[in-house]
């Protein structure tokens, strides 16, 4: 007898216990950092080209190179920057570049410009230019270019 009274005791306080709790996948979650085994301590280069397309930007069998680059202020104060591509195959390329301007912090202080087009003649060289909206309070640039789309 008593051994059933234990056993529907342990059947009551298993029915009692509270329901594990779910997280809810609402609402705001955690930013996670994606690791990539090619670039493990890859994070944003200020004052620097980066070409987005894999396909492109290998240094021995790449599409396209970055030749020079770098920003100067213009009489209003702006920054100026300047990139020059080679395009590193025999055929014709169409790419597309865009600039975004950072203050001393490392704040985006505008939005992205516009992609702009780049046509490359085969084997030739090519140049993009824009420039910051703002003036003295921009410090730092990120060029970001891809094939045209």
């Amino acid at each position: 007898m008593k051994i059933i009274y234990a056993a529907g005791a342990a059947l009551l306080l298993a029915a009692c216990q509270p329901m594990p709790v779910q997280q809810s996948q609402e609402g705001a979650q955690f930013g996670v950092r994606v690791q990539d085994a090619n670039a493990p301590g890859a994070r944003i280069q200020y004052d620097q080209v980066v070409i987005l397309d894999k396909a492109r930007q290998n240094s021995q069998n790449g599409k396209i190179a970055v030749e020079a680059q770098g920003g100067r202020r213009s009489p209003t104060g702006t920054l100026n920057v300047m990139v020059q591509l080679r395009n590193r195959t025999d055929f014709p390329q169409t790419l597309e570049a865009r600039a975004h301007f950072f203050d001393s912090g490392f704040a985006p202080i505008e939005k992205p410009s516009a992609w702009s087009r780049i046509p490359m003649e085969a084997n030739g060289i090519a140049s993009f230019q824009e420039s910051s909206l703002g003036s003295n309070t921009v410090a730092h640039y990120y060029v970001e270019i891809r094939e045209a789309r």
